[in-house]
């Protein structure tokens, strides 16, 4: 039998972590799969953030996303280094599966982000 959650969480970006913060003290007991490769989003390869309130002289991307994963822990967050490899949106609750895993969610929140398209 899966694991049955409130929330959960797939991706850990900003967008993630925000979710978290906002479902955590909500007293929802968010679980974020974070990713076992990718946790931290496309911050974690970023240098210097000017961009992002509250930090006047710019963060490191790293550290940013270190203090978001922080906060959401801080109020309840369940933060776990696991792949999501597939939802079940069909019927509920709804189900996903990791590589050690299936889940069951109440509520699904998708914060996978965007990948960047080089130009070969």
């Amino acid at each position: 039998m899966s694991e049955v959650h409130q929330v959960v969480i797939v991706g850990s970006g900003p967008a993630g972590y925000t979710a978290a913060v906002y479902a955590a003290r909500a007293e929802l007991a968010p679980v974020i799969y974070e990713g076992s490769v990718t946790a931290g989003g496309a911050l974690m390869n970023t240098t210097e953030v000017e961009n992002f309130p509250g930090f006047p002289e710019g963060v490191l991307g790293p550290d940013l996303i270190d203090n978001m994963r922080a906060q959401a822990q801080k109020f309840g967050a369940d933060t776990r280094f696991e792949h999501a490899n597939s939802v079940d949106l069909s019927k509920r609750p709804f189900v996903v599966k990791t590589d050690e895993e299936t889940y069951e969610a109440d509520a699904l929140i998708i914060a996978t982000g965007a990948t960047a398209r080089t130009l070969g």
